[in-house]
């Protein structure tokens, strides 16, 4: 199995996804909870929500790769 086979197999698990939204939300909820003069808690809960939505749109961009290529066949 090639690279975006695989990467979309990983986007398509259900548990997998459930877990990432369950990091998301863990995330949310410690932003949400902090108090407001708390920002190195709410700068942390930034932080990994942004390398969570970085590590999806990684593996979306390799399980789009085989998808335009066979597009980019189809065209000449």
């Amino acid at each position: 199995m090639d690279k975006p086979q695989l990467a979309l197999n990983l986007l398509r698990d259900d548990f997998f996804m459930g877990e990432i939204n369950a990091l998301r939300e863990g995330c949310l909820k410690q932003f949400e909870n902090s108090r407001a003069d708390d920002y190195e808690v709410r700068e942390n809960s930034y932080l990994r929500l942004r390398a969570i939505n970085e590590i999806i749109s990684h593996f979306e961009s390799i399980a789009a790769a085989k998808q335009m290529e066979q597009k980019r066949w189809k065209i000449l």
